[in-house]
């Protein structure tokens, strides 16, 4: 029987986690929008390669209190990680103390989650490495120069599709997002000295691969990996390139 994957609250924050008893590197990973309110898979896999895991929601998203992209996520995360720091959660299932200790910290994201991830390591003292899938780098510039999906076409859909799952009044990401500076390469790209890995599918047509080869220009401790494993964290891209992984992250 597979050990049950814990769930808790940071303030407004909900997240679900496994952890080991002994000290080890930790795995955050930021979900996409919309994503899938289940992760169980790509949780599972991950603690039984040794990390402990953590997949917070942001504000206004699924269990999470508050309204979604109403204030800065990346505060929000920031005050995750420091709570994470002291190694202890309460399960909401028996209100019991978990306990565990960390080593590194390494963030993951795909697509919006990969630009969360970008924007907290460039501002969190203790993320060592990035592992990003598809990340949409530059909001303002998205869908303009490449064919890409639409992000104001799909906030209206996701408001009345995903209605109680993300809760928000407004009707453009794109608008939304850029109130926040961390978002932004002008601000990200002065900041960011932790080596980061790439994934990125030539055929992705939610966001653009040219994206993520234009950025290698600008940015020194950057691995892009031209993969065909769709767009966003997959079980799928973890099983085929979990070798080089492993390897980006220990090296």
């Amino acid at each position: 029987m597979e050990k049950p994957i814990l769930k808790a609250y940071y303030g407004n924050i909900f997240f679900e986690f496994l952890v080991h008893p002994d000290i080890r590197d930790t795995i955050i990973i930021l979900p996409g929008f919309p994503s899938s309110n289940v992760m169980d898979d790509i949780i599972y896999f991950f603690y039984e390669k040794g990390f402990n895991v953590f997949v917070p929601r942001y504000s206004g998203s699924y269990q999470s209190k508050g309204q979604f992209l109403k204030t800065n996520p990346i505060i929000d995360l920031l005050k995750f990680i420091e709570q994470l720091k002291k190694g202890k959660a309460i399960s909401l299932w028996d209100d019991n103390e978990i306990s565990f200790e960390i080593s590194k910290i390494f963030v993951f994201g795909g697509s919006f989650g990969g630009s969360v991830a970008l924007a907290l390591a460039t501002n969190s003292k203790v993320t060592s490495k990035v592992v990003l899938i598809s990340p949409v780098w530059d909001f303002k510039e998205h869908n303009k120069q490449q064919n890409e999906q639409d992000l104001d076409s799909m906030t209206c859909f996701v408001k009345k599709a995903y209605k109680n799952l993300y809760r928000y009044q407004f009707n453009s990401l794109v608008q939304t997002v850029n109130r926040f500076k961390e978002f932004s390469p002008k601000y990200y790209l002065s900041k960011l000295n932790i080596p980061i890995l790439v994934f990125h599918d030539p055929d992705d047509k939610s966001v653009s691969i040219n994206n993520s080869r234009n950025i290698k220009k600008l940015i020194k401790n950057i691995q892009i990996v031209e993969s065909n494993t769709g767009h966003g964290l997959s079980i799928k891209l973890l099983n085929k390139y979990f070798d080089k992984i492993k390897s980006f992250l220990e090296s």
